[in-house]
């Protein structure tokens, strides 16, 4: 299970790089967009994910605004987000789906 959240935390930063130049809503929207195709949500579901994901890409500007001149701390208060994320994900879609997302992702990279 650890090895599976250290390459979810991982890829969500991967995707967090890749969609960066974006505002927040467009980070949430696009990344929703994905997820929910990949894995067939429901609409309650994708809308969930929507605000987890908002969430995230504001905290995450907030803190490389914050700590923009401590690389050591922006990363930490990073993964400290990337782990909180992680877990409303997987308490939100349940540990099948966060796997079968992982998987999707894993193989979209290659």
């Amino acid at each position: 299970m650890k090895t599976l959240k250290t390459l979810f935390l991982l890829i969500f930063l991967a995707a967090f790089t890749q969609v960066n130049a974006q505002n927040p809503e467009k980070q949430a929207k696009k990344f929703t967009d994905r997820i929910t195709e990949a894995l067939s949500l429901t609409k309650e579901e994708s809308d969930s994910v929507y605000k987890i994901q908002l969430a995230r890409f504001k905290d995450s500007e907030s803190i490389k605004k914050e700590f923009e001149d401590d690389e050591e701390t922006r990363k930490e208060k990073l993964k400290e987000l990337g782990n909180k994320v992680f877990n409303e994900m997987k308490n939100l879609l349940g540990k099948e789906k966060m796997k079968q997302w992982n998987e999707f992702r894993t193989n979209k990279n290659n």
